[in-house]
């Protein structure tokens, strides 16, 4: 049964609203106002839910012409058809009324059988023009949207043959990041601020659209030279919307040349001169020339003899050894491709892994790497060699074929090896894109006997906590990690910090990229296991290694990679740099405690004595990056504020501080501004020694969680990227923000929202391989992106899983017709390959059978489940009651079991304290609510943020099975009895608290 249409009707007279909607009720769904103010604020809120006006124009408040005025002045609410009420015959056919865009005037009395036609004619109308109007204009910036934009500009070149134009695209630096640190609602605005000051600056001499999440397009008459003023004065204009924001945007130019080229392809070319100047200070335009072009042009080149390059033993294998810091013995290495064309010669891997990867042809290369590197381990040792194990790359792609086990196995088979003669390295940032998957196919490759290696860490944006989750066994540290700092301690306390994680996960760490001198001996000291870099050799032949390998191991005892706990204390041969001492401050007005903290601290610190507020003010500042402690002997002419002030100058530059204190009073004050530590004399001068490592080893805790939560926040910022590389449609993460957008601005709207999945796409991947699984991918992408083509909102979820949002109504026949069109047989045709697609479809409409993106997409899924079960090739629309097969149900009824429990349990994140799941038990016994604590920190909603950070290190106590307490809620009356585990939940390592009872004190 089709959902009832929306009419509003605006009368001050209850009575006569109450005979107008006797007479629609039955096929209309009616909204009630009684003066002009309420109307216009229910169509703010609902416009898109609104089929048609009903308006009387004599009211009080507002009247129903200044109604109109306000309609006919808003860009989506003027489409929306008016119907007047009127007890004045000369009203009909008027001018006034022609000139306001009223579409006809129902006469008091009413007869219902003539409303009944005007109000059905009034939105037949206005649905045929609906469509187009959707499409033509962005919902957000009031722009021309991307596909009307092209046809615009495509229109009027084809109109004016002698004219030359130029098209300009903008693009907002950063524009994620604010998203993910401001809200999208701060976002959203920035949009509109940018998008109505290129209006202002095209002023109708040009055609303007957003084509994309941040990106402006416009179409302008030729101009031979641009004033960069201009384009600075844009620069500086948009960080009057939010200085805080440090918005940066950039522009790019490119001269309409052949006109033949589609729109689309002249805008990324504009966008491809914008990203020759990203990250450069003080560029704010460039325009498209022949260095872009040839590097599309080179791009082009690769594309076309990749094949042939394998197929004629092109690209060539080097090896880069790695030095064992032990002994400086090489003890393995690592195979690197080059590409030795015969007419272009060497050409570097950054030229072509990246395009290789993009392609899927990263697959075979590595499998072709793979047996070089065989070939010569094979080679070296039937010689009567020390084994060399050598590590080879392999790609994301590789670990997601399935068959990956098998086909390395079969490898080493074929050259006689095992698992330890050939290592496999697999770079960060592939561990950030299905996390899940790519960790179980590793473990899978783990258990085969493989050692595993993490490269480039430190150059992507992986959180540090993530490494106790990867199945790993050696860390490459990348010394760009480190190299950006311009403060030489900071550089050897974050490698210090990652290496002494890595040990004690057992993980063995291997330096690269190390070039100086400087570099080895800092690594020496920091205990780093090996080393590999230029400083050593740089990669090379096959033929150069070997010789290399002999001149340096000589007849030395086989150089096999050891595991980390292996590596004790350093040779006393090994070169050792003077350990720098880190700088204590002591601000001492009465100068009373100096010279004992020189006896106790003297032989680990530089101690350094201030006398007055100003001196330790003038220390901190001039030596923040060097002072590792701050201890503030608090005597009787020192107030709070003056306390409060060095503590937020220490805050400022990361210094924690102890203060000392003759009253408890102080003491209290202090807490509360939030110094690190405070203590009352007298105090037991040999306890201060623990005291003072306590606070420094609190103080890196702090600092590497937020290194960590702004590594997450870019993590997100690169999930939430527009647009999926495979396919050029939406990604999942942009889809959602675009469904939710309607739902928070809480609009009653109309919507279909269509899950598609390929049948048997596994078995495609499996038959052809991942090169042509890829290719098939991007084809249904477009034929669903043809097929839907009205919409804005098409996006490739996962895999071979497809969505479409429709956000406004389309007739039941059309949308059939369309489904049918998807789920019925492609054909794909590819060279020698031809293929039979069909695809499982499963359809949700809004807000009959939903009212979030969750449910939308649940109930999609449920619907494809059941279209996949039994009606293969077809497609379903969910309806209330439909339920997911038996074995999804029943695994989902699995998720619910815990709701059901009598005794309170609450799930957290065990290194961010954020609570993952809290049952209705936990939520009773803690008087919250559920909304409220999902997402929040444990302890503070429930216990002493002051105490909490004692009781988090005894939960996650490795000795301890579980951790048994009883304590107060944060109420200070309520005393629970808690248990708490450590497990595991999704794969992250958690907490989970049980709470048994409950007693109130009071």
């Amino acid at each position: 049964m089709p959902l009832k249409k929306n009419v509003l009707v605006v009368d001050d007279h209850k009575l006569d609203r109450q005979k107008l909607s006797d007479i629609l009720c039955h096929q209309y769904k009616i909204l009630e106002a009684e003066n002009g103010e309420e109307a216009l604020k229910i169509l703010h809120d609902s416009y898109t839910s609104i089929s048609v006006i009903l308006l009387d124009i004599a009211m009080p408040i507002m009247d129903g012409y200044q109604v109109l005025a306000e309609i006919s002045r808003d860009v989506f609410l003027h489409k929306i058809p008016v119907i007047l009420i009127s007890q004045n015959e000369k009203m009909k056919g008027s001018g006034k009324t022609l000139c306001i865009g009223v579409q006809d005037i129902i006469q008091k009395p009413y007869l219902p059988d003539e409303i009944m036609q005007q109000v059905a004619k009034a939105i037949y109308y206005s649905e045929l023009a609906m469509p187009r109007d959707f499409i033509q204009q962005d919902k957000l910036t009031g722009l021309y949207s991307r596909e009307y934009f092209y046809q615009l500009v495509s229109d009027t070149l084809q109109k004016n043959p002698d004219k030359k134009y130029d098209i300009i695209c903008s693009d907002i630096e950063r524009f994620k990041l604010v998203n993910e640190l401001f809200g999208t609602e701060e976002g959203d605005d920035l949009l509109k601020f940018v998008a109505q000051m290129i209006q202002d600056k095209i002023n109708g001499a040009g055609i303007c659209g957003r084509i994309g999440g941040d990106i402006f397009a416009a179409m302008v008459e030729h101009s031979e030279e641009y004033a960069e003023q201009d384009f600075i004065e844009s620069a500086e204009y948009i960080n009057q919307f939010n200085a805080n924001l440090h918005s940066v945007i950039k522009f790019g130019i490119y001269a309409i040349e052949d006109r033949n080229l589609p729109v689309n392809i002249m805008c990324a070319r504009a966008c491809f001169a914008i990203e020759s100047i990203k990250g450069k200070y003080g560029a704010h335009c460039a325009y498209y020339d022949d260095s872009i072009r040839q590097k599309l042009l080179d791009e082009q080149f690769i594309l076309s003899n990749m094949k042939s390059a394998l197929i004629n033993k092109e690209f060539v294998v080097f090896f880069q050894p790695k030095y064992d810091l032990r002994n400086e013995k090489i003890c393995s290495a690592e195979a690197l491709v080059r590409w030795n064309h015969p007419e272009r010669g060497l050409i570097p891997p950054g030229r072509f892994i990246q395009i290789f990867e993009n392609t899927g042809f990263i697959t075979e290369l590595d499998l072709y790497v793979l047996e070089e590197t065989c070939k010569w381990v094979r080679s070296w040792i039937d010689r009567g060699n020390a084994l060399i194990p050598v590590s080879v790359n392999i790609s994301r792609a590789d670990i997601f074929n399935s068959d990956i086990d098998t086909i390395l196995l079969s490898l080493l088979n074929k050259y006689h090896l095992s698992p330890c003669h050939i290592h496999l390295e697999i770079t960060e940032s592939a561990y950030t894109e299905n996390a899940e998957q790519m960790i179980n196919g590793i473990k899978q490759l783990k258990e085969l006997g493989f050692l595993i290696e993490m490269d480039d860490f430190g150059s992507g944006y992986s959180s540090l906590n993530m490494l106790s989750e990867l199945p790993i066994d050696v860390l490459k540290l990348d010394m760009r990690f480190v190299q950006n700092h311009d403060r030489s301690r900071d550089k050897k306390n974050i490698m210090s910090f990652v290496i002494s994680l890595a040990k004690w996960m057992n993980l063995m760490v291997v330096a690269e990229g190390v070039e100086t001198e400087e570099q080895v001996n800092l690594l020496k000291i920091l205990g780093c296991h090996c080393i590999q870099g230029f400083f050593f050799s740089k990669p090379l032949p096959i033929g150069s290694f070997e010789e290399l390998v002999i001149e340096v191991n000589q007849d030395d005892i086989n150089c096999e990679i050891h595991s980390a706990e292996n590596y004790g204390e350093l040779p006393s041969n090994i070169l050792r740099l003077d350990i720098e001492k880190k700088n204590m401050l002591i601000f001492d007005a009465e100068e009373k405690e100096f010279q004992q903290f020189q006896g106790v601290f003297g032989r680990k610190y530089v101690l350094s004595k201030a006398t007055t507020l100003q001196e330790a003010k003038d220390c901190i500042y001039e030596q923040k990056s060097n002072i590792a402690i701050l201890i503030f002997c608090v005597g009787e002419n020192i107030t709070i504020k003056q306390i409060s002030e060095i503590n937020n100058l220490c805050k400022q530059y990361d210094v924690p501080m102890i203060t000392i204190h003759t009253s408890l009073e102080l003491v209290n004050d202090a807490v509360s501004i939030g110094v690190f530590n405070c203590m009352l004399k007298p105090y037991v001068l040999e306890n201060m020694e623990n005291t003072v490592e306590n606070v420094i080893c609190r103080m890196k805790v702090l600092q590497l969680q937020k290194e960590v939560k702004f590594s997450d926040a870019i993590v997100e910022m690169k999930n939430r990227a527009e647009v999926d590389f495979l396919s050029g449609l939406l990604n999942c993460s942009e889809l959602k923000i675009g469904i939710q957008d309607f739902y928070d601005q809480k609009r009653d709207f109309f919507g279909i929202f269509i899950l598609i999945d390929i049948d048997h796409f596994k078995s495609i991947n499996i038959a052809y391989g991942y090169g042509v699984g890829n290719k098939v991918l991007h084809a249904v992408g477009k034929m669903i992106e043809a097929i839907f083509s009205e919409s804005n909102f098409v996006s490739r979820i996962d895999g071979d899983l497809f969505a479409v949002f429709i956000p406004f109504r389309i007739e039941d026949q059309l949308l059939e017709e369309k489904l049918e069109r998807v789920s019925h047989a492609m054909v794909y045709d590819n060279l020698d390959q031809s293929l039979t697609i069909t695809c499982a479809v499963g359809v949700c409409i809004s807000p009959e059978n939903a009212t979030s993106f969750e449910e939308l997409y649940n109930n999609a899924d449920i619907a494809l489940s059941n279209a996949k079960e039994n009606h293969k090739s077809r497609f379903l629309f969910y309806r209330k009651g439909m339920e997911a097969p038996l074995n999804e149900k029943i695994q989902q009824q699995a998720l619910l079991l815990l709701d059901d429990v009598s005794d309170g349990i609450f799930v957290c994140d065990a290194f961010t304290n954020e609570i993952i799941y809290i049952n209705e038990a936990a939520c009773k016994i803690t008087n919250k609510i559920r909304d409220g604590c999902l997402g929040a920190r444990c302890h503070q909603l429930f216990w002493d943020k002051y105490n909490n950070r004692d009781f988090c290190f005894e939960v996650n106590n490795p000795s301890k099975i579980f951790y048994d307490a009883y304590r107060y809620l944060k109420d200070g009356k309520t005393m629970v009895h808690m248990k708490v585990r450590i497990g595991e939940w999704n794969g992250e390592k958690v907490n989970i608290y049980y709470l048994l009872s409950t007693q109130n004190t009071e």
